[in-house]
């Protein structure tokens, strides 16, 4: 079947996203296959902002048409969350719609998804037959930019206090060319604390890292980078009081680190103690609200938390305002939480979406207030909500790579009929949300999300 695609260009509302997730490589794929590719222009008419990293004429080379109106297509390709104005009749929508765990912000979405009949399919939920994201360069991106946006907010921090540290010559991820030339920086940077060491008048560096996926992996290549030593959770006291400051000191948390049974609960200390990783692992995920964090005693030591850590309401926060309050009192610690995973009040109690922009807000465990900016008494918290698009260009190919191999089935699909045959390979049809207007069955579960049905 041939059909009408179109690539959409990303709302003004998400602010310094330029990413797409079709390169014009791959378009080409699609337009040799016989299809019709529009691309809205890169630059918004209006704002002339440049939203885009790929260049209009890179598009149309590839045989793409460039238009500014893209109602005509079947299927609309973004990337991000689509606005309420843009969601067309009868239409096929491919981007992180972010709603499957019922996110409040955008049930406003999924409702005129239903009411226009949409068929949505979200790039997270594409896996394969064991069940594992296949598309997730972004991930990975999300660490990198998460990492270097950390020392970046640390480094600035410091200066602001009259302190003086070597990341203070870092920038902001998206001030960088490219990738490697931030990596030229760090390392340039580690020779520096390896013959000289991080200020005498501070602690040494600790970074925790919670969880250990795609994205704290990022974020991991990025700190490793300088010369870091790994250490263990019950070491991280003693290296605050005796650590070398020509290392920076790395612990990395899973599930059995970071939570623990609640006392005198239906999950017995002495049978947690007794499981080996994996059986605590199992058993967390089948009793999560018997279980709390174990940050309130590591978080007075830590120079940085980087959250890594995917979170929807029914598992217990590792960082919750009390916790963060004992900790401040304690050392007035951490100095900064990198909060890759940007879940707004969410495994980080406190924690709110920033962009690219302003991306750092202080956080006062007193007062429990946010305050946007560097300046202030507080725990300094960075959250862009879209980090890979500090490397968009870089991030967006590397995406393009992971998607190419459903590509052909992506673009040829019927999507008059029903999902079954449709011709969409597996690990499309396990990301379908919507078939026009309709839940599937694994995600008829999210009716409940619906505005319609609140209360």
């Amino acid at each position: 079947m041939k059909n009408v695609i179109a690539i959409r260009r990303e709302d003004l509302s998400k602010k310094g996203e330029q990413r797409v997730a079709v390169t014009p490589e791959h378009v080409k794929t699609i337009t040799e296959a016989g299809h019709t590719v529009l691309v809205q222009p890169g630059m918004h008419p209006v704002t002339h902002e440049v939203k885009r990293a790929h260049r209009d004429m890179l598009f149309t080379q590839a045989g793409a048409h460039v238009a500014e109106d893209i109602s005509s297509a079947k299927v609309i390709i973004g990337l991000k969350e689509i606005g309420l104005e843009y969601i067309y009749p009868d239409k096929v929508y491919y981007c992180f719609s972010h709603t499957h765990k019922g996110q409040l912000k955008n049930r406003k979405m999924l409702q005129a998804f239903c009411d226009n009949r949409a068929t949505v399919l979200d790039y997270e939920l594409v896996t394969n037959d064991l069940g594992s994201r296949t598309v997730t360069a972004f991930t990975y991106f999300a660490g990198y930019a998460g990492m270097i946006d950390t020392l970046w907010t640390m480094g600035q921090r410091l200066h602001g206090m009259g302190l003086e540290h070597p990341f203070y010559a870092i920038q902001q991820a998206v001030r960088h060319p490219d990738l490697d030339d931030i990596k030229r920086l760090l390392a340039e940077i580690g020779e520096d604390i390896e013959e000289e060491g991080t200020p005498a008048d501070q602690p040494p560096v600790i970074c925790i890292f919670l969880g250990n996926g795609k994205t704290s992996n990022g974020a991991q290549e990025i700190l490793d980078i300088l010369p870091v030593q790994r250490i263990e959770p019950d070491q991280i006291a003693d290296t605050f009081q005796n650590g070398t400051r020509k290392k920076i000191y790395a612990c990395v948390m899973e599930i059995a680190e970071m939570f623990r049974p609640i006392a005198a609960d239906v999950v017995k200390m002495e049978h947690w103690a007794g499981l080996d990783e994996d059986g605590r692992r199992d058993l967390y995920f089948a009793h999560p609200d018997h279980f709390e964090s174990t940050l309130a005693a590591y978080l007075p030591y830590a120079s940085m938390v980087l959250n890594c850590v995917i979170w929807s309401p029914k598992y217990p926060r590792t960082i919750t305002k009390a916790i963060m309050q004992a900790a401040w009192h304690a050392h007035h610690k951490p100095l900064v939480i990198g909060d890759i995973s940007c879940d707004p009040n969410g495994s980080v109690e406190f924690s709110m979406d920033t962009w690219i922009d302003n991306p750092v807000f202080i956080y006062h465990p007193d007062h429990e207030t946010n305050t946007l900016g560097m300046t202030g008494e507080g725990i300094a918290v960075m959250a862009v909500t879209n980090l890979p698009c500090e490397f968009s260009k870089d991030s967006s190919e590397q995406f393009a790579k992971d998607l190419a191999h459903v590509i052909p089935s992506l673009a040829a699909a019927d999507y008059e009929g029903s999902l079954a045959d449709s011709g969409l390979d597996d690990e499309l049809k396990r990301a379908v949300i919507l078939w026009k207007g309709e839940f599937v069955p694994e995600y008829a579960y999210m009716k409940e999300f619906l505005p319609v049905n609140a209360g």
